[in-house]
C-alpha cells in the first residue's frame, strides 16, 4: 500500500527540510507574539505568514500554547548564549557590559515581560515553569559574571542576582522609543546605561 495515501490530510512530508521549516514557524511567531501578544494572534495568522497551511503548523506543534511555549524558550536560550559568549569574549567588567547593552538595546523586546503576563492564563504551569527557567537562566549568566567581578574586588558586595535583574531592567527601559530618539546609536545608549549602573555598584 502506498503510504503516502495514509498521511493525515494537510501534514507534510518528513524531509530534510522539516527542521529548517519549524525554525522559520518558530522565528515568525515569536515576531508576531512580541509585537501583538499571545492572544491576538491565532495560528492561522502564524501559518499565512510562514506561506503555509495551518495542519502543517499542528504538524510541528501541538498547540498555541506549546508553539508559543517554544518560540520564547528559544528566544530565551538565543540570548542566553548570546549574552554568555559577549561577557566572556570581552578584556574587562564594563565591555562586556557594554557588549551586552549594544546588542539587547539593538533587538528590542521591551514589552516581553507584559506579553508574558498576559499569556499566563493561557498557559499551563508547566509551560510558564519552562519559560521562566529559561528566563532565568540569562540572569544566572550575569550573576556569576558579577560574583566574579566582586571576587576580583571590581564591584562591591552586594546580591548578584539583583544585580542582573537590575542591569536586564534598565536596558528593557532603554528600549522605549523616547528613550532611543534622544540617542543617535545603541552605542551611545548602551554607553550611558553601562555608566549609570556602574556609578552604584563599583568599588571605589
Amino acid at each position: 500500500m502506498d503510504t503516502d495515501s495514509q498521511r493525515l490530510p494537510g501534514r507534510p512530508k518528513q524531509t530534510e527540510d522539516d527542521l529548517p521549516l519549524q525554525e522559520i514557524i518558530l522565528q515568525t511567531a515569536a515576531k508576531l507574539f512580541m509585537e501583538h501578544g499571545y492572544e491576538p494572534v491565532s495560528l492561522q495568522q502564524i501559518a499565512k505568514a510562514c506561506n503555509v497551511s495551518k495542519p502543517s503548523i499542528y504538524y510541528h506543534f501541538t498547540s498555541k500554547s506549546e508553539l508559543f511555549k517554544i518560540a520564547v524558550t528559544t528566544m530565551f536560550k538565543h540570548v542566553h548564549q548570546a549574552t554568555s559568549r559577549l561577557l566572556r569574549e570581552a578584556d574587562h567588567l564594563e565591555a562586556g557590559l557594554l557588549n551586552v547593552a549594544e546588542a539587547r538595546l539593538a533587538n528590542p523586546h521591551a514589552e516581553i515581560e507584559t506579553m508574558l503576563r498576559d499569556s499566563e492564563r493561557y498557559l499551563s504551569t508547566e509551560q510558564i515553569e519552562e519559560i521562566r527557567a529559561a528566563e532565568n537562566k540569562i540572569y544566572v549568566e550575569l550573576a556569576d559574571y558579577f560574583e566574579d567581578a566582586m571576587d576580583h574586588n571590581i564591584l562591591r558586595r552586594k546580591n548578584s542576582m539583583l544585580l542582573a535583574q537590575t542591569f536586564s531592567t534598565m536596558m528593557v527601559i532603554g528600549n522605549k522609543e523616547d528613550t532611543l530618539r534622544k540617542h543617535n546609536s545603541t552605542l551611545n545608549l548602551g554607553k550611558e546605561i553601562v555608566e549609570i549602573f556602574l556609578q552604584g555598584t563599583l568599588v571605589k
